[in-house]
């Protein structure tokens, strides 16, 4: 339980540091175009707004990545079902079965991809 926490709050840490990071950078950069170069007329307050669609677009791969998930471990689970129940006659989620590696981690992909 302990490595399960701490596996969890280091990918946690992980990505809310990656993401501060990124959006860092942009406003960096935004400020380095656009308030030195281009357009001085635009202000240091006026950049978060620029940086509205990058939170849109993160949003928009997460849900991409879940409905790809979700596809994937459908398609892991049936194939999984298909051959060990069916052609070998082995209980579900048996080791002996080797898609059931990819059935597992179908279901991790699908329950946790584009969640953060």
């Amino acid at each position: 339980l302990i490595v399960c926490f701490r596996g969890g709050a280091f990918s946690a840490v992980l990505n809310l540091t990656l993401c501060l990071f990124g959006v860092t950078t942009l406003f960096v950069v935004l400020n380095y175009i656009f308030a030195s170069q281009i357009d001085s007329s635009l202000s240091t307050v006026d950049i978060p707004m620029l940086l509205v669609g990058y939170g849109f677009g993160a949003s928009f791969v997460a849900l991409f990545m879940q409905l790809g998930g979700g596809i994937y471990t459908k398609a892991a689970d049936v194939g999984a079902d298909l051959v060990g129940k069916i052609e070998q006659n082995i209980p579900e989620d048996d080791p002996r079965n080797p898609a059931v590696i990819a059935d597992l981690v179908g279901d991790m992909v699908g329950d946790c991809a584009g969640s953060s």
